[in-house]
């Protein structure tokens, strides 16, 4: 690799880089305030919120990646083309190609950790997430004791008073509707309500229970208050239901690609319909070729040869970059409900913004005429002067008009 492609490598890569890690930064603020929400009932909610942005890194790194190679190829052509480095190597007789080749060694090695993330790390990381959320949902047994809120787990509804250092809350404070006299006969309708100076929870045979000390508890049956009841200790078994999350393979997007592969005619499982497990393997297979097409794309829009600088081709190419995978998720949905065959809704995209990638980078290294987004700069500043001249006409009018 010459000289002048180590350049082109380096300024490619600090740009691409930085912007992948911008964007999983963005996007990760979008679901932070989810999270912080959903371990506030934690009994570890460092850990667990900690577990839970760690495994949604691959899914924001897939969407990432994309859009940091594209801009970050933009920008890298953009600045050499301000700076007439490009007019300069053009002009000692270097070629366009020549200068593509570090954007696609670097989409080459992007397209190789996307097929990783997207094959391994995300499926994974997806169940982990879900598994994690479930888990602080389901078994977090001091969500009945929070201090100072309302809790409702099944038929009975807890609050607690202020925590103490030892992990007891007090005090305790139990709705709980029964069906019952107070006897315990039955035949009647109503509450039983439970106070006690102090409550704690364990772990029994893997089942929380609350023990209480200092309790009094009375039955309200048909608007009649009756069997008062004050006992120095007691305990409550089922303060939350535990249940066990489902196992991974249930749904498609927690399947590596390895397993998806392995269930391509639908034989090994038959919880996923085989045009569904289709459809997802070739979408991530997918997403890894498109990185390989990108560069070819990026260049053309980030060219300006330094006479008319623009900036539009990030405009250009984010909505390029959105449109290309609505139409993608749109082909996989349509592979997905059996209306054509898996391959043809992904490939068939695919293969279109291949010619397209093709034709563009051809007449921009080849025929060497205006670059491709020329025209939709003259017209963006036409339409702009056209807008800033009716503008100033108005003014020119009113400023003309005498006032009576």
């Amino acid at each position: 690799m010459g000289r002048l492609n180590r350049y082109i490598l380096k300024n490619a890569a600090l740009s691409i880089g930085g912007l992948v890690i911008f964007a999983c930064c963005v996007l990760l603020l979008e679901r932070l305030l989810r999270i912080f929400e959903i371990v506030t009932v934690s009994s570890d909610p460092g850990v667990d919120a900690s577990r839970m942005v760690v495994n949604l890194l691959p899914y924001y790194l897939g969407i990432a990646v994309p859009i940091a190679l594209l801009l970050g190829t933009i920008i890298t052509v953009d600045k050499l083309s301000k700076s007439s480095e490009l007019t300069a190597a053009l002009g000692a007789g270097v070629s366009l190609f020549h200068m593509t080749k570090p954007f696609i060694l670097i989409s080459i090695f992007l397209a190789g950790i996307t097929m990783f993330v997207e094959g391994y790390l995300q499926p994974i990381g997806r169940y982990q997430y879900r598994a994690t959320e479930y888990k602080v949902r389901q078994t977090s047994a001091t969500a009945a004791l929070r201090e100072g809120t309302f809790t409702t787990v099944g038929s009975r509804t807890f609050f607690a008073g202020t925590e103490g250092s030892d992990g007891a809350t007090g005090p305790i404070f139990i709705h709980e509707e029964v069906d019952q006299n107070s006897d315990g006969s039955g035949g009647g309708t109503g509450y039983r309500i439970t106070t006690a100076n102090i409550g704690k929870i364990s772990v029994i045979d893997n089942s929380p229970v609350l023990n209480l000390a200092e309790s009094r508890g009375f039955y309200v049956i048909d608007g009649t208050m009756s069997g008062q009841l004050s006992v120095q200790e007691t305990a409550i078994t089922g303060v939350v239901e535990v249940k066990k999350y489902q196992a991974r393979g249930d749904d498609e997007r927690e399947m590596t690609s390895g397993e998806l592969f392995a269930n391509r005619k639908g034989n090994v499982t038959q919880v996923i319909d085989k045009n569904t497990n289709n459809a997802t393997l070739h979408l991530r297979l997918s997403k890894a070729a498109l990185l390989l097409i990108l560069p070819f794309i990026a260049v053309p829009f980030g060219l300006n040869y330094g006479r008319n600088p623009s900036s539009a081709g990030i405009f250009v190419g984010i909505v390029f970059l959105v449109s290309l995978q609505k139409a993608l998720e749109f082909g996989q949905s349509l592979g997905a409900a059996g209306k054509i065959p898996p391959w043809l809704g992904i490939w068939g995209i695919i293969f279109a913004v291949s010619i397209f990638a093709a034709i563009i980078f051809w007449k921009s290294a080849y025929k060497m005429g205006q670059p491709p987004l020329t025209a939709f700069s003259q017209w963006v500043g036409y339409i702009k002067g056209e807008i800033l001249s009716g503008i100033q006409s108005i003014l020119r009018r009113k400023q003309a008009t005498p006032h009576v």
